[in-house]
């Protein structure tokens, strides 16, 4: 027996209820996917530049088959933090305003010009620095020498310990083989990249067309003759994968996008409860407490695409009483907001208002 949910005055079935809410949801948002690219400044690193010998064949398969030595690192450390920096920075922006669904983060065009507008300053940054390498190619070049030349004095001991100081050739020599691992200038610049692709969730559009598609493939399973067999096998398995999978890619779309929101909203109210309850004898919420309730207000004011109305009428509530003046605040209220959002956040929410005759609207 299928649950119901009353709409207007009409009995609807929740799950078809819900499908047409979330098509609907899916055209409200676009999928982002970054990618940024470089040279990473590290080459793998090889026993003889260690000093390491082997006494026969066996000990060399036995190394090259179970014993990985690592990298050389081939950019001075604080070169090679800034870039990490710079990208970390743009996959923590990313992750900061989407949601994490099958087809990759998916942006709710409320938070996109907000996304966007930091992304471009990141991607800036990203081109700067490539720049400044090129600058500073040769200053990189030479810090790498005389931080090998101690390797290669190190390796020398290893190889030659009774033969006293290394050679001149030998540590040039070494230098050199290190150095020829960079690329040059023009190439090192060029690997750098930072590229985003967009599009649309491909539902219902795409998938729509291919179930029904899938449809007609089982017809024809069933009405015509098909001469090879394997090939009809093969597309009445296609035809019952697409039946399974448009509902499992709805359901996993409300669970990353509302579900996931809501969850979150829930578990850092509980984290700032338990923060004002450890500071019991102050009357007041602490300035770290506040700015993370008012960081979680602008966000889920953002990313609240789905119109989670209780929710938006509490945290606007919060809000109020949030941004008053030292004295003026309520404490008790706003600990009562806060455990009013951990309770609503654990139960699964429907739209009131949303008509399922009105479909969704194609991007």
């Amino acid at each position: 027996m299928s649950l119901t949910i009353n709409i207007n005055g009409k009995e609807v079935d929740i799950q078809q209820f819900k499908n047409d809410w979330a098509l609907a949801l899916m055209s409200q948002g676009i999928i982002v996917r970054l990618s940024l690219s470089r040279w990473r400044g590290t080459a793998p690193l090889r026993a003889d530049e260690l000093g390491l010998r082997y006494n026969d064949n066996d000990s060399v398969n036995f190394m090259r088959n179970y014993v990985v030595l690592g990298h050389e690192r081939l950019l001075p450390p604080k070169i090679k933090q800034e870039l990490d920096s710079i990208e970390a920075h743009a996959r923590s922006n990313l992750k900061e305003y989407s949601f994490d669904t099958v087809w990759g983060k998916f942006i709710p065009y409320s938070a996109f010009d907000v996304w966007e507008a930091e992304n471009n300053k990141i991607k800036e940054a990203y081109i700067r620095a490539s720049i400044s390498i090129s600058e500073k190619y040769d200053e990189i070049i030479q810090t790498i020498k005389e931080e090998y030349r101690k390797m290669a004095k190190d390796v020398w001991i290893r190889l030659y310990h009774n033969q006293g100081n290394p050679t001149e050739s030998f540590v040039e020599n070494f230098i050199s083989n290190i150095i020829a691992k960079i690329p040059s200038r023009t190439d090192l610049v060029a690997s750098f990249k930072y590229d985003m692709t967009y599009f649309i969730i491909p539902m219902p559009s795409m998938i729509e067309e291919n179930i029904t598609r899938a449809r007609g493939i089982a017809m024809d399973r069933e009405n015509k003759e098909i001469e090879n067999n394997i090939q009809n096998n093969t597309k009445a398995r296609i035809s019952e994968e697409y039946f399974k999978r448009k509902q499992e890619l709805i359901d996993s779309f409300l669970n990353a996008t509302v579900s996931n929101l809501r969850t979150h909203i829930s578990e850092l109210c509980e984290e700032v409860l338990m923060s004002i309850r450890q500071k019991a004898e102050n009357n007041d919420i602490g300035k770290t407490q506040l700015n993370r309730i008012k960081d979680m207000i602008s966000k889920v004011k953002l990313l609240n695409f789905y119109n989670d109305e209780e929710i938006n009428k509490i945290l606007s509530d919060l809000k109020e009483e949030t941004y008053k003046f030292k004295g003026d605040r309520n404490k008790d209220i706003i600990v009562e907001k806060l455990q009013k959002i951990v309770e609503i956040g654990k139960k699964e929410f429907l739209p009131k208002d949303f008509n399922p005759t009105i479909g969704f609207i194609e991007v």
